[in-house]
Formats: C-alpha cells, structure tokens, sequence
C-alpha cells in the first residue's frame, strides 16, 4: 500500500513511519526557520539599539566640542582685547612722554585726581 494521499498540502505514503519522519521533518524545518527569524529579529534589535546609543554619544561628543570650540574662542577674543588694551596704553604713554601732550584719557584721570 503505497498509495499518496494529499493532507493539507502534505503528502503521505500510506507507510506510517514513512509519514511520521516526514512530518518530524517538517517540523524540524519550521522550527529552525521560527528560531532562525526569532534570532534575526533579536539581532535587529540590538543592532538598532547600539546605533542608537551610538548616535546619542555622538550628539553629546558634537555639542561637547562645540562648548570647547566657544569657551576657547571666548578666551581668545578677550585676552586680544587685553593685549590690544595693554598696547594702546603703552603706544599712548610712550607719545605722550616723547611729544609732551596728553591723551584725553589721561587729562581726565589727572582731572579726576586734582579734584
């Protein structure tokens, strides 16, 4: 009795070891294919999740860099404006030492003393 016979969309032999060993491998197939996608997806999602966290320290890196970048051009910008401070003065002092005139700043600070 070797007979076929269409089960939903399996088929059996009429030989009963036949049709058990054939529906375990069925059965073994689907579930590895369920783990395989299973695993698939897990991996997906970790994948996802470090990428995420992985652009979150990148965002705090760039606005790290940019704190660094305005905090020193700060710096740099006032200790110019000292140093042009403190060369204007010294430019002023040594022409009114060599001319014997005045600026107005320093005539308002002798004014300011006097009084």
């Amino acid at each position: 009795m070797t007979e076929t016979i269409k089960d939903n969309s399996k088929q059996h032999t009429g030989n009963w070891v036949e049709d058990i060993r054939k529906g375990a491998e069925i059965e073994r197939k689907e579930r590895e294919e369920t783990s395989r996608q299973r695993s698939k997806e897990a991996f997906d999602k970790m994948r996802d999740k470090a990428n995420a966290e992985r652009d979150e320290i990148n965002g705090f890196m760039k606005q790290v860099a940019e704190r660094n970048y305005n905090d020193n051009k700060l710096k740099r910008d006032k200790e110019i404006e000292t140093a042009k401070q403190k060369a204007m003065q010294q430019i002023e002092s040594e022409y009114e030492s060599k001319y014997g005139v005045d600026t107005d700043k320093t005539e308002r600070t002798k004014q300011a003393w006097s009084n």
